[in-house]
């Protein structure tokens, strides 16, 4: 099961609430607009093993401080359907409800136009709430669409050739809106199964879960039973085949109602995050994301308790590696300078 990845260290409690109480954002988190009250809560699943950890050069955790504190943006490519509900995920994400800036390939920022609709998975955008998540969108692999295919999977092999880590994708997250009429297409059995020379982390999400819920509803009312129901379809018509693919996601999610201003998303997008982090092998680029990420940080205190509390003898590289983690919060080149003082 997914959820599985995660670390089972346990923190002791007073010393988990004194880091949160120590560690202040420099300035004020943007914050949803939605309501606290639930209307659809992430539900867990049996998931198919992940993929193993892509081979990497092993670096130790001083080392990943220090190359983790020379990068500043995190670039995600986002795969899915049409309507499949990828803005709004990423809406969510970035907590906020504007529209996104978009760039062309030279980064300069895009007009207002209708071009802005066209897709170009080599056009970046960002959102204001937090511009250091780089977004790129493809708009998945439809019937007919073999050209789309080929260009994302050569922008995708471009990217990792390219000798700036911040031009680099760093995760993917390929969205699916598992509807039982549309199982998987062609093109997106292929993507799983293409020889590649790249090794991107993975992320599968399911979107639009409770449409599931709905559509195998019973005659009678019972929502546990629906809900089992819709699981267990979504494990057999998608997870059980995307596992036995060569290159099968390393984490799966779901989200439910994410468009409905009503819902606790940020309690789903959480999950994400620590998802999509423990997808991550290298060390660097995993303080990246979790630094970037600025809606949870509770993911921040947790890697950073579990990674270096408990790990480190010198309160010098205690400050510095466990800072690593907060790179939303403190400037990294200031911490270690005041470090490097003392």
């Amino acid at each position: 099961m997914a959820d599985d990845r995660r670390q089972t260290t346990k923190e002791p409690k007073g010393f988990f609430n004194q880091l949160k109480k120590a560690i202040r954002p420099g300035s004020p988190q943007t914050r949803s607009n939605s309501p606290s009250n639930i209307v659809a809560q992430p539900v867990e699943t049996t998931a198919p093993p992940p993929a193993p950890p892509a081979p990497t050069v092993k670096i130790d955790r001083e080392e990943a401080a220090k190359l983790r504190a020379k990068y500043t943006h995190f670039r995600i490519l986002v795969i899915g359907r049409a309507n499949a509900g990828k803005t709004t995920l990423l809406k969510r994400v970035c907590n906020t409800t504007e529209e996104p800036s978009i760039y062309d390939e030279g980064q300069n920022l895009l007009e207002p136009t209708a071009e802005r609709g066209i897709h170009d998975v080599r056009r970046s955008f960002t959102f204001k709430s937090n511009p250091r998540f780089i977004f790129h969108d493809s708009r998945g692999f439809e019937a007919g669409g073999e050209e789309e295919f080929k260009a994302v999977m050569t922008f995708i092999e471009d990217s990792t050739k390219s000798k700036e880590v911040g031009d680099q994708i760093h995760v993917i997250w390929y969205c699916f809106e598992p509807d039982v009429s549309r199982p998987l297409l062609p093109l997106e059995v292929k993507f799983f199964n293409e020889n590649r020379v790249w090794n991107v982390p993975v992320v599968a999400i399911f979107m639009k879960f409770d449409v599931l819920i709905t559509k195998v509803q019973g005659s009678k009312a019972d929502n546990k039973k629906d809900i089992k129901n819709a699981l267990d379809i979504l494990e057999k018509k998608f997870m059980q085949p995307l596992s036995s693919y060569k290159f099968y996601p390393q984490a799966y999610v779901q989200f439910e109602a994410i468009n409905k201003d009503n819902g606790d998303h940020q309690k789903q997008v959480k999950k994400l995050i620590k998802q999509t982090a423990a997808s991550i092998d290298n060390l660097a680029l995993k303080m990246l994301f979790v630094t970037v990420q600025q809606n949870n940080l509770e993911v921040s205190i947790e890697y950073a308790v579990n990674e270096y509390i408990f790990s480190v003898d010198k309160m010098h590289n205690l400050i510095v590696n466990t800072s690593s983690w907060f790179g939303h919060c403190y400037r990294m080149e200031y911490v270690r300078i005041l470090c490097d003082k003392n």
